[in-house]
């Protein structure tokens, strides 16, 4: 299911991620703050602003970890990062609820991210 997310996301549609998006899902980043953002429109919102940052990127692994998965992206060339890369690689764990998404937690490191899925 998220390889095909991503590559419709890649392609810029943002439809196909709303539709599997909760309409309760929140974002939140490696560190809490302001930043994070909840409900689906905000979160379509703030990707449609990143939309390049995305596209030129490439899904490097989707791991599952009990009804998590981890995903591995990196991200493409030209843009400044904004949290921490592992190698080159922003993680991000996915969390599911009634089959569809209703979190996206960045965090610093495979290991953080491995460990953030195993806690459930």
């Amino acid at each position: 299911m998220l390889h095909t997310l991503w590559e419709a996301v890649s392609r810029g549609e943002l439809d196909a991620l709303a539709s599997a998006l909760a309409p309760d899902a929140c974002w939140r980043a490696v560190e809490d703050g302001p930043w994070n953002c909840s409900g689906r429109p905000r979160i379509i919102e703030v990707l449609s602003a990143n939309i390049e940052r995305i596209r030129s990127g490439a899904l490097e692994e989707a791991l599952e970890v009990g009804d998590r998965v981890v995903v591995a992206f990196r991200p493409g060339g030209g843009h400044e990062p904004t949290w921490p890369l592992d190698h080159g690689r922003r993680y991000v764990v996915v969390s599911f609820r009634s089959a569809l998404i209703s979190e996206l937690k960045g965090c610093v490191d495979r290991e953080a991210a491995l460990s953030y899925a195993a806690a459930g």
